[in-house]
C-alpha cells in the first residue's frame, strides 16, 4: 500500500471540494444528525470530526452548542467547510496522525471517511488516544452494494460491460459496511457499550442522468473506475446506470442510500 493511496485521496478530494454540496452532499449531510445523535453529542461537549469534508457533522455539532473542530487532508474541503460553518474551527490534518493531547475531546466522530484511508485502523487508535475516558467514538460508511440498490446498479455496469480497474493495493470499498465487521473493530480497539444501526439517506433526484453527475462530480475511486474503462464501453456502462435509475422511478422506488452507523465508548478506566 502505498504513499501513492492517500496522495490520490488528497488530490481527488481537493478537485471534487466546489460540487461536492449540490451532489454527494446532499445525501451526506443527512447522516450528520442521526450520528451526533448516536454519540449522544450535546452542548458544551469538546467534539473533533475527522475527515470532516465540507464540514456537516462539525456544523452540526456547532448547532448543538458543541466546541466543534473538523480535519481533513484536502484543504479545499477545509475551506468549503469554513465558508459554510465559519463559527466552527476547522483545520487541514491527517486522521492518521492526530496532533491533539490525549484525553481531549469527549466525541470523536468520523462520517463517511474510514473507506477512505489508507491505514484507518491507525486513525482508531488515534481517535481513542483523543478521547476522553467515557467518551464517544462514532463512525459513518455506507452500506454493502446488497443493501444499496444504487450503488449496486453501479458496480454491476461496470461489472457487465467493462472492468474492474481499482489498484489492487487500494483499501477494499465497503470493509467495514456490515454491522459485525464494524462491532468488532471497535471491540479490537478496546471500545465498549458498542451499538450499531443501519440508516436509510434519501436522495432527492427525479433524473437518472443525476447518478452520473454525482459519481463524476463528487466521487474519487468510483469516478476513477469510470474514468479509467475502454471508450468503446463507456457509453453502454452510462446507458446501463441511466436505465437502472429510470427503472427504479418507473416503479416509485425510493432512491436511498443506505449507510452503517457505529458508536462506542471509551472505558472509564
Amino acid at each position: 500500500m502505498s504513499e501513492n493511496f492517500k496522495e490520490q485521496q488528497q488530490t481527488g478530494w481537493n478537485e471534487k471540494a466546489s460540487a461536492y454540496d449540490l451532489h454527494l452532499g446532499k445525501i451526506t449531510a443527512r447522516a450528520a444528525d442521526p450520528l451526533l445523535d448516536a454519540a449522544g453529542v450535546g452542548a458544551g461537549m469538546q467534539v473533533l470530526d475527522v475527515a470532516t469534508g465540507p464540514g456537516y457533522v462539525a456544523g452540526s455539532a456547532h448547532a448543538r452548542g458543541a466546541i466543534a473542530t473538523g480535519i481533513d487532508i484536502a484543504g479545499a474541503m477545509i475551506a468549503q467547510a469554513q465558508r459554510s460553518f465559519p463559527d466552527a474551527l476547522f483545520y487541514e490534518g491527517d486522521a492518521e496522525s492526530l496532533i491533539f493531547p490525549d484525553g481531549f475531546f469527549d466525541a470523536v466522530l468520523c462520517p463517511f471517511g474510514l473507506d477512505y484511508l489508507e491505514q484507518p485502523e491507525k486513525a482508531i487508535g488515534h481517535a481513542h488516544r483523543v478521547l476522553c475516558p467515557g467518551g464517544k467514538y462514532g463512525f459513518s460508511v455506507w452500506g454493502a452494494p446488497r443493501v444499496n440498490p444504487l450503488i449496486e446498479l453501479i458496480f454491476a455496469a461496470i461489472d457487465i460491460h467493462g472492468k474492474d480497474t481499482l489498484a489492487k493495493a487500494s483499501p477494499p470499498l465497503f470493509r467495514y459496511s456490515e454491522p459485525e465487521v464494524a462491532k468488532a473493530l471497535l471491540e479490537n480497539h478496546g471500545f465498549e457499550d458498542i451499538r450499531v444501526e443501519e440508516v436509510s439517506l434519501n436522495w432527492p433526484a427525479d433524473n437518472p442522468r443525476q447518478l452520473l453527475d454525482l459519481i463524476y462530480k463528487s466521487t474519487v475511486r468510483t469516478a476513477s473506475q469510470l474514468e479509467c474503462q475502454d471508450y468503446g464501453v463507456i457509453g453502454d456502462i452510462h446507458q446501463h446506470i441511466i436505465d437502472g435509475v429510470q427503472a427504479l422511478l418507473d416503479h416509485g422506488e425510493p432512491l436511498s442510500w443506505n449507510a452503517l452507523i457505529a458508536v462506542a465508548t471509551k472505558p472509564a478506566s
